[in-house]
């Protein structure tokens, strides 16, 4: 690690002000020079990619000339055909030479792709030799930030105004992937509710137009049971997910839709399967389901939305952060 970084309070007066501004100066730096080193090694990995193929091509290459030379030298169907027509020295000369030529080829490839391994060592170094650059960068940024706003003045003021959006950015992203699980949670219960809606809406044909026996409707009213539990489950699982939404809306993220989803959220299925007697009570079951199934998907979709929205605030204020730093 540099010398120019160091823990502790940042020092006050002119000293302070060139020892913070001392650390930004390095950590500036150091994120440039690992931004190089970074590219430098992705620019030697993809030549190590290659030069690894080119040197598989060659040996496949090698093995094939080696294949025909042993085929020419060997008591074969080639060789005696060879002896036959009187050319088999000449042909055994051409193939070993081509077999040469190969092993050449192949020495030649492995070279290429030690050389290019060592390029990549020798940037996987300098990336190492940095160190830790994303924390001493924080480092030196915290420490100018704190002599800044201890000196008052319009920059002390704006980063304070920065810090202070940037704390409320960071809440919106833990509120918005809390509702985005809740959301995870509620579509796996109503997907497995409409499973076994579908496994009793088979039992029920069966068992109202076929004649299905005792054993079927036993096996429907068992189904209808274990549909009615994972509805209760997915009932529960929309409740919390639209708390979930609510503290997102608390936080100003947006229209997500809550009030307009809590009419299709609001499922309540506890009395319903008790009076289940033909295919119809299924099917208004299932078009609950596959309608709530497309709130919440619709919800994912505004989440993912929201969330990159405030990704991309968190960067521009980390800029302006920088900016003022910098300046």
């Amino acid at each position: 690690m540099p010398d120019d970084v160091h823990d502790g309070p940042p020092a006050t007066g002119a000293a302070g002000d060139t020892g913070t501004s001392a650390l930004v100066v390095a950590a500036q730096r150091d994120a440039t020079l690992l931004a190089d080193y970074l590219a430098r090694r992705g620019r030697a990995a993809a030549v190590v990619v290659r030069a690894r193929d080119d040197v598989a091509a060659m040996r496949r290459r090698l093995a094939d000339e080696s294949a025909d030379v042993a085929r020419l030298e060997s008591f074969s169907a080639t060789r005696v055909w060879a002896a036959l027509r009187g050319d088999r020295a000449e042909r055994l000369d051409a193939e070993r030479a081509q077999q040469q030529a190969a092993e050449y080829a192949v020495a030649t490839a492995e070279a290429r792709c030690r050389a290019a391994e060592d390029e990549l060592a020798a940037a996987e170094q300098a990336v190492t030799g940095l160190g830790n650059v994303a924390s001493r960068r924080a480092a030196a940024f915290a420490a100018r930030e704190a002599w800044l706003v201890a000196g008052g003045g319009e920059v002390a003021a704006a980063l304070s105004e920065v810090a202070a959006t940037t704390g409320r950015r960071q809440a919106e992203i833990v509120e918005i992937d809390e509702a985005d699980a809740a959301a995870v949670r509620a579509g796996s219960a109503l997907a497995a509710a409409a499973r076994e809606l579908d496994r009793a809406a088979g039992w029920s044909t069966y068992d109202t137009f076929l004649g299905g026996d005792w054993v079927a409707s036993m096996a429907k009213h068992d189904r209808l049971d274990r549909a009615a539990e994972l509805v209760r489950t997915a009932d529960a699982a929309l409740s919390h997910l639209a708390v979930e939404l609510g503290d997102v809306g608390e936080r100003g993220v947006g229209p997500i839709g809550v009030e307009g989803l809590s009419r299709t959220f609001d499922i309540w299925f506890d009395n319903v399967f008790s009076d289940w007697a033909v295919a119809g009570h299924i099917k208004d079951a299932q078009d609950r389901v596959t309608e709530a199934l497309g709130a919440v998907d619709h919800v994912r979709r505004r989440l993912v939305e929201r969330r990159a929205e405030v990704d991309l605030d968190l960067q521009l204020l980390e800029r302006r952060r920088a900016d003022l730093l910098l300046a």
